[in-house]
Formats: C-alpha cells, structure tokens, sequence
C-alpha cells in the first residue's frame, strides 16, 4: 500500500466529537469533487473519488449530515484499468437541505453549486476536520532519496487555494503553490512541516512512520558519511604509507639503512613490517612507544636525509662526467 493510501484510509478511522467537524471535512470533499446535475427531471449531488475506504467514509459524514439515502457506485475507467466510485444524493429536497447545512448555498431555486467562502471554521478542531477532508479529495504524500519529503493537496482553483491557505496560517503553515492546467496544488517540501501537517489532520500512524523514516534517512545519512571518511583516512594512510616505504628502499639502495640513527633505522624496519598501520599504531609498535608526531618527524628526517644525499650523488655524478 503507497503512503497516501496509507494516510488516507486512517484519515477515514478519525472519530470527531463534534457534528460541526464532520461537516466541514464533507464540505471539502464536496468543493473538490462535488458536482450537480439534472437527469430526466431528477437532481443529482454527485462526489467522485478513487477509493472505495473514502467512499465509505463520504458515505457516512452524508448519513450523519442528514441525507436519508445516498449511494455508491462504482466506475472503471477502461484507459487506466482504475476503479473510480462516486457518491449521490439524489432529489433536490435532499440536495438543497445538504448545500444549505454546509453553507454552500442560501434557499434558493437555482441548481448550480455554488462555492461560498464567505465563512471558515471558526473551532480548531473544524479547522483540522476541514484540511483533512481536503487531503482525503486530493492529498498525496511521497518520501524519496532523491527529493525527500513531499505532501502535496490539489485544491482547484486559485479562490480555494487561498481558503486554505488562510486555514494552513492559523497553525503556522505557510505551503508553496503551483499551477498545473487549471488546477492549484498547495505543497510542503519541508519534513517538519510535513510532519506538523500530519499531525494536525490526525494521521499519527502515519506520522511515526515518517519520524521512523526520517531516522533511517538521518543514520543511514549519517554512516555514509562515517563511511567516506574512513574511506578517505584509509585512503590517505595508505598513500602516506606507500610513500614512507618507498623513501626507506631509496635510503636503503643509497647509504644502507644500517648507516641511519637506531631511531630511524627501528621506525623504518617497523614499516616494512606493518605496511597497513597508521602512524599512531606504528609508534604504539616501538620501545618505547612514540607519539603520532614523533613518528612522522622521523620519516620527514628520512626524507631531508635522502634529498640531500640524492643531491650529493647527483652533484658527484655531474662533476665526474665534466672531468
């Protein structure tokens, strides 16, 4: 099951104490999906979503709303093979007294429906049934390595994106907005605020598998980067190494390395023996041990004495062939 999946169908499971707050998630999941139509003389409320445990739920916030009868019928779209399944209330008595309950219109004869803003929730506890209706009609949420976090909610058009915006506010939420065809899709990039969003619609399960998912991205983050720098510091002690022995077979080639100093001559014969070792380790190997610093000072008086003695040879050789 994805993670949208996932989210809406405990968004489904929320229990709310107040009539008020079911009506205000069935009021954004009419704005979003709601559609009205006359056929043979029958008025029509018709919501569409993609998933029959959101169905279910529509069903129930008609029935606690006060429509008698409302129905579920199920859809297949042949292109996508994808089941849609779309919930009526049918009459115009029930129509109208449903749009009059959720403030989406006044008494009136006409059929269209309508899209009055005029009021918001006012309840905390309305403000978060209203957003989790929105999600329910058009939320997705995705987490990736490659882009992270990502909870978006199609809203439609630019006058609902600025409802909710207006609702997101209230609890410090400020979403980015962005334009597909004509619809407006509110989004969080951010993991905190998808996180606080979660939590707001009352998606905990979901919400602690976020957290969980986070804290494997963060260690898994976390041991690449130990990873590297092992690798790096490997990298480099073995560079390092390989240079030291080759500084000792030079000496070794050149003067001997029994005419060095016992010091350099134990450090060096420490080094054929322990190619792998750092120079910390190695000077742990001596008698008696020598620090990290004291280790590379003998091997840099390595390199001083195999440059002057590589010049000394080099000079001695260029006044024997001008003779």
């Amino acid at each position: 099951m994805s993670l949208t999946r996932q989210v809406k169908h405990e968004l489904t499971r929320v229990t709310d104490g107040l009539t008020c707050c079911g009506s205000w998630e069935l009021k954004a999941l009419l704005l979003r999906h709601g559609y009205y139509n006359i056929r043979r003389e029958s008025h029509m409320l018709s919501i569409r979503v993609d998933d029959i445990v959101v169905a279910r739920r529509l069903f129930n916030l008609l029935r606690q709303a006060g429509v008698e009868t409302p129905s579920i019928l199920k859809q297949l779209e042949k292109r996508f093979s994808k089941s849609n399944y779309i919930v009526q209330v049918q009459g115009s008595e029930q129509v109208d007294a449903l749009l009059i309950y959720l403030d989406l219109k006044e008494a009136g004869p006409y059929l269209s429906l309508p899209r009055r803003h005029a009021s918001l929730p006012r309840r905390i506890c309305c403000k978060k049934a209203f957003l989790r209706g929105a999600f329910l009609a058009g939320g997705s949420i995705s987490v990736s390595r490659r882009s992270g976090y990502h909870l978006e909610i199609n809203v439609g058009s630019p006058e609902d994106a600025q409802v909710y915006q207006k609702v997101l506010k209230t609890f410090q939420l400020a979403p980015l907005a962005r334009k597909r065809n004509d619809d407006i899709s509110l989004y969080f990039k951010n993991a905190e605020s998808v996180a606080d969003f979660l939590r707001i619609i009352g998606a905990g399960g979901a919400l602690l598998e976020l957290e969980s998912l986070r804290v494997v991205k963060s260690m898994r983050n976390q041991v690449n980067r130990l990873v590297n720098f092992e690798t790096a510091n490997l990298e480099k002690v073995i560079a390092s190494a390989q240079q030291q022995l080759e500084t000792i077979d030079a000496l070794d080639n050149l003067i001997g390395l029994n005419n060095l100093s016992p010091a350099l001559r134990e450090v060096a014969a420490a080094r054929r023996r322990n190619p792998e070792a750092s120079l910390k380790e190695l000077g742990e190997m001596l008698e008696p041990p020598v620090s990290k610093s004291g280790v590379n000072h003998r091997f840099r008086q390595m390199e001083s004495i195999l440059g002057k003695t590589g010049l000394a040879r080099s000079k001695q050789k260029s006044c024997q062939s001008d003779k």
